[in-house]
This record gives structure tokens, C-alpha cells and sequence, in this order.
């Protein structure tokens, strides 16, 4: 996926989190931001040329889809291009301060998945509120990222 359809997603699924009550609807509240932080990462990845911006998506580590000629899509090998969640897969190269910040911006998010949605630890508002202040950290590292040079 490109920037610009990473941004819109971005957009979309903010969105989408205005409209929820981060603690009735925890676990969409809380899938809906981590996969706008992801888009973010993957956003910066792609603007500072360290993954792969074509048009593909990725359904596990290694292996995307791919659009055909049909315009169907198939499952295929390829380099990096979007990372899944952060750490997987690694990013392997040097990465900037600034989108290294975003990745540990999306561990602070990603360290509740398991224990909130899949465990049985209630969501509170100082979740929440971690979960937030990491994202509008992430966030902002976007834009300062997007503002700059492209490497």
C-alpha cells in the first residue's frame, strides 16, 4: 500500500474512534487505533524509502497480496513492504529516530492487545489514556516525518 492509502486509512479509522466510547467499546476502540498507529509506521517506512510502497498488501510476514493483470489478487513472496504490527516482521536496516519512535509509540499501544482483549484485564482509563497519548505520539512523529525530507 502507498502512503496516500495509508494516510486515508489513517483518517478513516480515526474516524471511526470518535464515534466510540474507549472503555464501552474497548476492543474496537482499541483495534481501530492500533491499526491506524500501524498505518502510520508503515506510512513514514515507505516515505523514507526503507520498505516497499507497491501495490500489495500484506496477509503475513513475507507473503502479500498481489494484484494481477485481471485484476484479481494472488498471494505472493516479497520484500518488506508492510510490516504487520511492529516487530513483525523486524524492520532489518537502520530506521530514523523519529519512526523509531513511532515503533516504541505503538509497543506502548500494542503491550494491552493481549492482556485486554484477549486476557481477562479490564480496560480503565488509564489505559486509555496511554493508549491515546501513544498514539497522538505516533502520530505526531508522522507528520513530522511526512513535513521532512523523504530519507
Amino acid at each position: 500500500m502507498n502512503v496516500g492509502g495509508h494516510l486515508e486509512k489513517i483518517s478513516r479509522l480515526n474516524a471511526l474512534r470518535s464515534r466510540l466510547d474507549p472503555i464501552d467499546d474497548f476492543e474496537l476502540w482499541f483495534w481501530a487505533g492500533m491499526t491506524a498507529g500501524t498505518h502510520a509506521v508503515n506510512a513514514a517506512l515507505h516515505h523514507a524509502g526503507i520498505t516497499d510502497d507497491a501495490d500489495m498488501f500484506a496477509t503475513q510476514p513475507g507473503v502479500y497480496l498481489v494484484r494481477q493483470s485481471d485484476d484479481s489478487w494472488r498471494p505472493a513472496f516479497r520484500p518488506l513492504g508492510d510490516v504487520l504490527h511492529v516487530g513483525r516482521p523486524k524492520v532489518d536496516g537502520p530506521v530514523p529516530d523519529g519512526i523509531a519512535a513511532m515503533m516504541h509509540a505503538m509497543e506502548t499501544v500494542e503491550q494491552h492487545r493481549d492482556p485486554c482483549l484477549r486476557g481477562r484485564r479490564a480496560a480503565t482509563p488509564q489505559i486509555v489514556r496511554q493508549c491515546s497519548d501513544a498514539l497522538a505520539d505516533c502520530f505526531r512523529h508522522l507528520e513530522t516525518q511526512l513535513a521532512g525530507d523523504a530519507r
